[in-house]
């Protein structure tokens, strides 16, 4: 399970809108405040559904409800949204007292700090650069004073990401969290790993499409720039398929055949590419950019990918 808090309109709502409910940014702009919490289910994996709940900004942990009790018990994850185009220090004031207290109690939940909404054009790089380490610095000495001042001997596992519901370091981010909190994220990205080296990949994800996260990547050097084209290829598929495609029993439109794939110029070297999307199972998709002339060898790619999809399968069928 998840939790998101943070401030009084610090983005939680539109967070949660924008990456799970498929809004487009400006149609948050009018949310409502959110008075008790909410949660969201999340279909992810097409087996097993996570858990997202959304705490008011009224929220304290020393007048925590039955209910909160009941998320804090279950949660594997906390979000503090950091607005960084409002004052900080009644932010930080509210970490110190309703949030860090958590961590005395429930040690095994991680703590995610989103630096948000630190897309205003009005900074300049460097200005850009100081913001960000000044809250990285203050916040992580605001968990380690808790510690001392609690003696809790368990340090606080602090993690931080720069965010923005206008670009993809939203869904970058939890892309990373749920490899974090996913059982088998090392099985499948050993998988991925030996599929990229078998097919000769310049880059390969495991998507799950609908979600727009990738569950596991191959560990050749990461762009965002990567992510952007695989967002895009998702969002062809999807639409496409919405328009024209023929849905199937389950309610899919797609199966073990479904691919799509465009070429490109390379991002690694002069030479042409291709990047493809091969479903895998139900809403998991392999999104890869591979060189033209591996690409021509279909009968090698095709079997590397079945034996890669019966593998995903057999570790997922613990999920259901």
């Amino acid at each position: 399970d998840i939790i998101v808090t943070g401030v009084s309109q610090s983005g939680k709502t539109s967070l949660k809108k924008v990456i799970f409910e498929k809004k487009y940014p400006y149609e948050t702009v009018f949310n409502e405040p959110t008075k008790t919490p909410e949660n969201l289910q999340v279909e992810s994996l097409g087996y097993c559904n996570l858990n997202l709940t959304e705490f008011p900004a009224t929220f304290t942990f020393e007048k925590c409800s039955d209910e909160c009790e009941k998320f804090l018990s279950k949660c594997q994850v906390l979000i503090f949204l950091i607005d960084t185009q409002i004052p900080t220090n009644p932010q930080y004031d509210y970490f110190k007292s309703s949030i860090l207290p958590i961590f005395g109690k429930y040690k095994k939940i991680s703590l995610y700090v989103f630096l948000h909404k630190i897309d205003n054009t009005n900074l300049c790089q460097n200005d850009y650069n100081k913001q960000r380490g000044e809250i990285h610095s203050k916040m992580k000495q605001l968990c380690t004073q808790y510690q001392k001042d609690n003696n809790i001997s368990e340090e606080i596992n602090l993690n931080f990401f720069v965010t923005s519901i206008y670009n993809s370091t939203l869904f970058e981010a939890f892309s990373k969290i749920f490899q974090n909190i996913l059982p088998q994220n090392r099985n499948l990205s050993n998988l991925i790993d030996h599929l990229a080296d078998s097919c000769g990949f310049e880059k390969a994800y495991l998507f799950d499409v609908f979600n727009k996260v990738y569950l596991a990547v191959d560990s050749s050097p990461n762009e965002s720039q990567n992510y952007e084209m695989c967002s895009d290829i998702i969002d062809v598929v999807l639409d496409m398929s919405g328009i024209y495609g023929d849905q199937n029993e389950d309610d899919s439109y797609f199966d073990d055949n479904s691919t799509c794939s465009i070429k490109i110029n390379s991002l690694f070297n002069s030479t042409k590419s291709i990047l493809f999307l091969k479903f895998i199972v139900k809403n998991l998709a392999l999104i890869a950019v591979i060189n033209e002339d591996n690409y021509e060898r279909n009968n090698l790619l095709d079997y590397n990918i079945n034996v890669f999809r019966q593998a995903v399968k057999s570790i997922l069928n613990g999920f259901k």
